[in-house]
């Protein structure tokens, strides 16, 4: 069978992570009585280190790894400051771990049980604490175990980088995505397997927003394009590497209720992406997409609400509903703003569920006779009915289900006087008053799109 994993060393150790490597499970001990070893690592060897302040860690006990055991194993002996072996039982995968501790110039402490037999290369190269499982042999074990992780500490030898000695050090490259985590995603040239690196959130394209799960934007064997840029570090993959960073300019050209020339590059089920007129992407709901009849292509205006260079996020909503903006058009044409119409406090409306969004607390409602004011009314958590809550926060709640709600508030957005807050209660059956829906009003009302409350549509769309 193939060997596949790729393993390559992290960008840093952490000096106060001591990683076992260890039997697994029930076994039986060089003199003939049985132990369990997760009950000693958790017990005795775990205990042992927790007590000096430091985080013991096993591969099998990785919180929230997707990791192989193989990769989960390297990836422990690289991070760890300290590396305990336990040669107990004969084991492939304990001597392996070993040898990397060796190859990588670990601080490694050796023990093992009374009685066991040590590999040859071994003997005389360390000085192995031997251990007994009884009431005193544990407890030894454990001031012994602490002494040397102390020892260990104090030793200051450099470890090994293992770096590829190619004599390249930048190289751009289409690169595939070989897996995926959280924080960071593994990929390899399409071109040299052999040419390997790490992209973190960091190295990303300036003019992408920054995902908070990276597995949710990259998927494995999927391809990117960057430079395999390699320094006293390694070798790490990056889309910024030789580009200057844009979001300083951002900052000064994108101002908060500033208007600026957009136009629509893209549109799928995430939504409408536009391209500023001083670069730098943003994206529109689908909703204000469909409402302002927008295609690939379309020119827009749109109000800057708020720039994010950490996160590399320009939120903007949607300033009028034309699809062409002729050069010459004002930026700051007060009367081409639209007229306002809002229903008003105490009013009772049927309305639809247009999205629930569970973890923030609130589901948006469109209100029967308003489609035209082209967003939804925001129903709260703690406005509902005991009934609707306990549906809503068991996820029970779906798009299109059916309310009766009363107004609470309706008013002009303080972010953005082309946009409305329209806040609703649910009515119980008993207090429902209405004779009807409203009727369609003749007023144009606002601009669909990201709404001062959320980005809120936006985010549920």
């Amino acid at each position: 069978m193939e060997l596949t994993e790729m393993l390559t060393r992290g960008p840093a150790v952490d000096d106060e992570l001591v990683f076992f490597a260890m039997p697994y499970g029930k076994r039986t001990l060089p003199n003939g009585e049985d132990a369990d070893f997760d009950v000693l690592y958790e017990r005795y060897f775990a205990e042992a280190v927790r007590s000096m302040g430091l985080t013991p860690e096993r591969a099998d006990c990785m919180p929230g790894t997707m990791e192989s055991p193989l990769s989960a194993a390297w990836n422990g002996v690289d991070r760890a400051g300290v590396v305990v072996i336990d040669l107990s039982l004969p084991s492939t995968s304990v001597s392996m771990e070993l040898g990397w501790a060796m190859a990588l110039h670990k601080r490694a402490i050796v023990i093992h049980h009374e009685g066991a037999a040590l590999p040859t290369n071994i003997v005389g190269q360390v000085r192995a604490i031997k251990y007994r499982c009884d009431m005193t042999g544990l407890p030894d074990m454990q001031a012994a175990l602490r002494l040397a992780i102390e020892e260990a500490r104090r030793q200051s030898t450099p470890e090994m980088d293992l770096r590829p000695r190619t004599g390249v050090r930048d190289v751009e490259a289409i690169a595939e995505v070989v897996w995926t985590a959280a924080d960071h995603i593994y990929v390899r040239d399409v071109q040299n397997e052999l040419r390997t690196g790490v992209m973190r959130r960091s190295d990303m394209d300036y003019l992408e927003a920054l995902p908070d799960d990276m597995t949710k934007r990259f998927r494995e064997h999927g391809r990117v394009r960057g430079v395999f840029v390699t320094d006293e570090n390694g070798t790490r993959f990056s889309q910024r590497h030789g580009k200057t960073n844009p979001w300083p300019s951002f900052e000064m050209s994108y101002r908060r209720g500033a208007l600026v020339r957009a136009k629509v590059v893209q549109i799928n089920r995430g939504g409408c992406f536009v391209e500023l007129q001083e670069g730098g992407k943003s994206r529109l709901s689908m909703a204000a997409a469909e409402a302002a009849g927008l295609d690939r292509g379309s020119e827009v205006r749109v109000r800057v609400l708020s720039v994010d260079p950490v996160r590399q996020r320009i939120e903007v909503t949607l300033a009028d509903h034309r699809r062409d903006v002729p050069d010459g058009a004002p930026l700051n044409d007060a009367e081409r703003k639209p007229a306002v119409a809002l229903p008003r406090s105490g009013e009772q409306y049927q309305g639809t569920v247009t999205s629930s969004v569970c973890e923030r607390g609130f589901m948006l409602v469109a209100l029967d006779g308003w489609s035209k004011m082209g967003q939804s009314a925001i129903l709260h958590i703690s406005r509902m009915t005991a009934q609707l809550r306990e549906r809503f926060e068991a996820g029970a709640v779906a798009k299109g289900d059916r309310l009766r709600v009363e107004v609470l508030s309706a008013a002009l957005s303080p972010r953005d006087p082309e946009r409305a807050e329209v806040r609703l209660r649910e009515v119980p059956a008993d207090a429902w008053t209405a004779a009807g829906t409203a009727p369609e009003p003749q007023t144009p009302v606002f601009d669909a799109g990201t709404s001062e409350t959320g980005a809120f549509e936006g985010q549920a769309a």
